[in-house]
């Protein structure tokens, strides 16, 4: 069900709202892909710093991501109450809660904190991560601001895929470049409030109380898109945590060949999935479910096996030109259903929570494997679970 449209624009007409929204968007989109992958591996690198354990480190980054996915699930059915006082203010508060995020993280590897608080102040980034995903509902003309694939929105996309490099090269360059990255960051995300002030004001009502939206998960009706969600979760957290982790040590914990690496592949993505789709569908092969699944699952299976730079290129390149999910090339930012376009609704929500449950469910199991057998056998398993669900989600979609 739709929720309720209870009042129109508050200023400014349909174009300047969407144009407004873009502008947002692509500053939020460029700080979150130049910075937010980063901010993960700070957090590994301060937890390994503590006990010099990898193991222990990829534990306890895991389970705070999962924290703060714990903290996206059980939040959304609240926040999405909000979305009566209006989405120009759900929107400035979620970016409020993600500049918070880094500023916190950025003062604590700054010594801002005691050593006594260092953990607690790490736990905040989590949980600011956690409620600025639970809280940042885009509005659903964000599906008719992205349809037009003009120079403009291509020339954005490259801006957004160079940021993990201008990011990478920064941190390496500058004397404490890790904090000052993420003051950068919240910076560019706190600069994107003001396109907000011009996106017309629209007040939904979400029709289902806390209760009630947990317990629709478990209703029939909602059983696919439930497990699809679920399923996408599993893998998306594989590729956006597990995944970056592992390319840092096996490019010798180097900030700037990961960000080297990052703006690559996310560079070919843009140059070479236009002409894929366009072979796929002069083939009539883009409704083929095998081949759908096959590249779903082949991405998984060669990072198994790649060990140098140039292979983890290729592989990412192929995977996200092949297999592209969500609007652009950025999956370090794009983590919300909406991001895709979807309509903001009860539905949505579902969505949302299915997405944060299989990111939690594949974080425990992360942890406890890398815990309970050796490092390299544990990302296999992660590895191969999130190719399975990958290939499981894309025929779940097919099924109907």
């Amino acid at each position: 069900m739709r929720a309720q449209f209870l009042r129109g624009p508050f200023f400014g007409d349909s174009l300047q709202s969407m144009r407004s929204l873009a502008l947002h968007r692509f500053f939020l989109r460029f700080a979150l892909a130049g910075v937010h992958i980063f901010a993960w591996i700070f957090v590994f690198q301060y937890f390994y710093f503590v006990e010099s354990d990898i193991a222990n480190a990829l534990a306890r980054t895991a389970l705070l991501y999962a924290l703060s996915q714990t903290v996206h699930c059980l939040a959304t059915p609240f926040t999405a109450r909000f979305l009566l006082v209006g989405t120009r203010r759900v929107l400035i508060f979620g970016v409020l809660f993600a500049a918070t995020a880094f500023v916190s993280l950025g003062a604590t590897f700054e010594g801002f904190w005691s050593t006594a608080y260092i953990g607690a102040a790490i736990a905040v980034y989590a949980i600011s991560i956690g409620l600025y995903r639970a809280i940042y509902w885009i509005p659903y003309e964000v599906e008719a601001s992205v349809q037009r694939r003009t120079h403009i929105s291509i020339f954005k996309e490259i801006l957004i895929a160079l940021a993990p490099l201008v990011a990478g090269l920064f941190i390496v360059s500058v004397e404490e470049g890790p904090a000052l990255i993420l003051y950068i960051g919240a910076g560019i995300i706190l600069l994107s409030t003001i396109p907000i002030l011009y996106v017309r004001d629209i007040h939904e009502r979400f029709l289902w109380n806390y209760r009630e939206t947990f317990v629709r998960i478990f209703h029939i009706e909602n059983r696919h898109m439930v497990v699809e969600s679920f399923l996408e979760g599993i893998s998306g957290a594989a590729l956006i945590l597990f995944w970056p982790l592992t390319v840092f040590l096996i490019v010798g914990w180097s900030y700037g060949m990961l960000g080297i690496i990052l703006s690559l592949t996310f560079l070919v993505a843009i140059l070479m999935r236009g002409v894929v789709r366009r072979l796929l569908r002069r083939l009539h092969l883009t409704k083929s479910v095998f081949l759908n699944m096959v590249f779903a699952i082949t991405p998984w299976l060669f990072r198994l096996v790649v060990a140098t730079p140039i292979g983890i290129m290729l592989v990412d390149s192929y995977s996200y030109t092949t297999t592209p999910r969500r609007l652009g090339v950025d999956p370090f930012s794009f983590e919300q259903t909406a991001d895709g376009g979807s309509y903001v609704d009860e539905y949505t929500a579902l969505k949302e929570i299915s997405l944060a449950l299989g990111r939690i469910v594949i974080c425990l199991l992360g942890a406890a494997a890398v815990l309970l057998i050796s490092i390299p056998a544990a990302l296999v398993s992660i590895f191969l679970v999130a190719g399975l669900s990958t290939a499981a989600g894309v025929f779940w979609s097919r099924s109907v």
